[in-house]
């Protein structure tokens, strides 16, 4: 390779009114015999609102590795060495909502209000763009594939600039190809019906000439990924039974967005990884489902609304829970397809997921209780950002989600402190922390009743009956549980969900003798 083949990294491929970033290369090296540089770091985010059903998600185990995955986790289970699960990172200790856990996803503090007209927190993806994103082409790239909810349009959102404003989401595949790799000149009519590597295909071939064997195995890999997103795009506009013929020949020629939601969230994760890949952009987001979301997922049988389904207590019954967990694995299902996507691109000598950090959760735990504890959350890659993966990590005290946020930034070259909730980072991503998740009976956990009231100190646990949803347990040092069986209301004012997986003291009414006693309602509950 000589020192005038050498190109920038920057180099974009263009003809007919089209531009194709490319991915990273060894011509891109900034000298030879230099250093090759290294790629950046990415932040990729997959959202899932409306929360999950805990009993269901939660992971059991004794140690950081050796944990058994919970039947909704498993389609991470081939994946198990490339994510890292986290437990006990929490919103806030008091009650939350779904505008709330929208924007404190990603920006650690809950929502001003339900409108748009308010000013939001801004967002870390935000932040981070604004530091870095003067260095690609997009500064950030926000996706959705669920609309908007207009009586709380709030929801439906979890970027914010740092003017308080949301930040725009495109639903539409088509429309972030052409942001991506359309160019706006002259040709751009012509170009919108052809290829864009036949647009290009006079500066591909010079590249190709310049380039190493290495190189050019790396850019017939990148070029087929192109063209295959490309036809998939083509195919899913063009076939299926409701597609909109116009009588007459339009001025915009783009075809309909993919009815087919299966299909539209793939071609939305193929845009996400090929921005990483070429670079232009690294920082993305994708709202998979908002936290007040109507979507009804049909092709997975299930005839109910996403966000009805996630009042699993108060719409009571085994169906409405399974409906709900089928909807959770499909998400995660997609967010395990974007880990093996990114897990299949070399680059500079490993591979893309390396070198991008990838967060799948949701801004509440409890889907009904709308609880910002303990939320479901698991990352993936950041191998070449010192995070290591193949762990659970349960923190034995309470962490502030604003920590994660913090450290994420840290994994990208931006420095967040103070941000949202944080009170620093997050400890242990990049390391084994070794914790006892265990939790030691002291003997203390008892049982007494005074003043018609019955006074309890355990380790809290919700029930695994499904027909039973308000229902929790108490275990005690003698290994006996007490029940506590309350109304809906009673357990949500009350936070119970808050203190599920601690030791939690608590009083209240109850009915029943000996053993046999059950609490009707909690008035108290403290830790």
């Amino acid at each position: 390779m000589r020192d005038s083949y050498l190109i920038s990294r920057r180099t974009l491929l263009r003809g007919l009114g089209a531009s194709l970033a490319l991915p990273w290369l060894d011509i891109m090296s900034p000298a030879l015999g230099a250093a090759k540089a290294k790629p950046p770091i990415r932040l990729g985010v997959l959202y899932k609102g409306n929360g999950v059903h805990p009993p269901s998600w939660d992971i059991s185990g004794t140690g950081e590795t050796k944990f058994e995955l919970s039947p909704l986790l498993q389609p991470l289970a081939a994946q198990r060495d490339e994510v890292l699960f986290l437990s006990n990172v929490d919103h806030a200790a008091g009650g939350w909502s779904h505008q709330s856990s929208a924007v404190a996803f990603l920006a650690g503090t809950g929502a001003k209000g339900k409108a748009l007209d308010r000013k939001q927190p801004i967002t870390i993806d935000q932040l981070i763009a604004g530091r870095i994103g003067d260095r690609t082409p997009l500064a950030s790239l926000e996706m959705t594939s669920d609309g908007i909810f207009l009586p709380e349009p709030i929801t439906s959102y979890i970027s914010f600039d740092g003017k308080g404003r949301a930040v725009p989401r495109e639903s539409d595949p088509q429309i972030i190809f052409d942001r991506m790799f359309r160019g706006l000149g002259t040709g751009r009519n012509q170009v919108r019906n052809l290829s864009v590597l036949d647009a290009v295909l006079s500066e591909a071939k010079s590249l190709r000439r310049k380039a190493s064997d290495a190189d050019q195995s790396r850019l017939d890999s990148y070029f087929d990924a192109v063209r295959d997103v490309e036809k998939r795009l083509k195919e899913s506009s063009s076939s299926g039974k409701d597609r909109w013929t116009p009588t007459a020949k339009p001025d915009i020629r783009r075809p309909p967005v993919a009815g087919d939601l299966p299909v539209r969230v793939r071609s939305l994760l193929d845009m996400m990884a090929l921005a990483f890949w070429t670079d232009t952009t690294r920082v993305s987001t994708f709202l998979m489902a908002n936290s007040s979301s109507r979507i009804v997922f049909d092709f997975l049988g299930i005839n109910e609304e996403h966000h009805y389904l996630s009042h699993f207590v108060r719409n009571a019954g085994t169906k409405y829970i399974t409906h709900f967990n089928m909807i959770t694995k499909w998400h995660l299902e997609q967010y395990a397809y974007l880990i093996r996507r990114l897990a299949e691109i070399p680059e500079a000598g490993g591979r893309l997921l390396d070198n991008t950090v990838l967060m799948f959760g949701s801004g509440m735990k409890h889907g009904d209780y709308h609880s910002g504890r303990d939320l479901p959350l698991v990352l993936a890659g950041g191998k070449n950002a010192g995070l290591k993966m193949g762990r659970w990590l349960k923190y034995p005290k309470p962490q502030p989600y604003g920590n994660l946020l913090v450290s994420m930034a840290k994994a990208v070259g931006v420095k967040a402190d103070g941000f949202g909730s944080s009170t620093g980072e997050l400890a242990g991503l990049d390391r084994e922390m070794n914790y006892d998740f265990g939790i030691k009976d002291d003997g203390s956990w008892t049982m007494t009743e005074k003043d018609k009231r019955l006074h309890v100190k355990g380790l809290l646990r919700p029930t695994n009956d499904l027909e039973k949803t308000n229902v929790y347990f108490v275990r005690l040092s003698d290994g006996s549980d007490v029940m506590i069986d309350a109304p809906f209301g009673n357990l949500n004012s009350r936070r119970v969900d808050h203190y599920v997986g601690r030791v939690a003291t608590l009083s209240g009414p109850f009915k029943g003798e000996g053993k046999s006693r059950v609490v009707t309602s909690v008035e108290k509950i403290g830790p």
